[in-house]
């Protein structure tokens, strides 16, 4: 890796380590009020927290990764179709019901005139959309975009699934949830089992240089 790699992976390992200290004190909370008339409570509120931490861990290292590969000044010839395509998506919008010939032109103008320009992110992409809800689905879709392989994380999509659906009935006033401290420290392993993969995936794509058009030869 390279100095800036390293500084990237560095600090994608301090997000995971403030994560994983948050989701102990979680649980610590709740072994707290054991035995007690809280312990209910207590569980049901862990788990929007938990889930709190897994979409607020994957929106931040994605920003910084985003952000890492704005740093590098990767040329827009020598960027992926696919991260290229999510660079430029707000102007793509901006274009629909739109598309005359002209406009096709202007899209095409703008690609060759700019391929020796480096990468620049517009704004609603550099924040990274986790829509609010970040299903299996929407991770699919940002890893689409941002060339990443997530195949680690498909072990996991039925169990975040349920994470989310459970967490939106509780922050909604659905129907009682009946948790216990086992579903707490589930859920907790769960969340710590996503960004644990989503750390791996990313340093991953950064050895592999998967956001190039021509990528390094993939390694394990």
């Amino acid at each position: 890796m390279t100095e800036v790699e390293l500084l990237l992976a560095t600090r994608i390992a301090d997000c995971l380590d403030r994560r994983r200290k948050a989701l102990t004190e979680v649980s610590r909370v709740v072994a707290s009020v054991k035995g007690s008339l809280l312990l209910s409570p207590a569980c049901v509120m862990a788990v929007p927290m938990i889930y709190a931490h897994w979409e607020g861990f994957a929106k931040e290292v994605l920003q910084l990764y985003v952000e890492h590969l704005e740093s590098i000044a990767l040329p827009q010839g020598d960027t992926s179709s696919a991260l290229l395509a999510y660079a430029w998506e707000g102007s793509f919008a901006k274009l629909r019901d739109t598309l005359t010939h002209a406009k096709k032109e202007e899209i095409v103008d703008r690609f060759f005139g700019n391929l020796e320009n480096a990468l620049v992110f517009e704004k609603k992409q550099r924040e990274i959309d986790t829509k609010s809800n970040l299903m299996f689905g929407v991770v699919e879709e940002l890893a689409t975009a941002l060339c990443l392989d997530i195949g680690p994380l498909r072990a996991h999509s039925k169990n975040l699934d349920a994470l989310v659906h459970r967490r939106n009935c509780i922050a909604h006033g659905g129907r009682d949830q009946k948790l216990d401290e086992n579903d707490v420290a589930t859920y907790r392993d769960l969340a710590m089992a996503l960004m644990t993969d989503l750390e791996a995936t990313l340093l991953k794509a950064l050895c592999n240089q998967t956001y190039r058009r021509t990528p390094k030869a993939i390694t394990a």
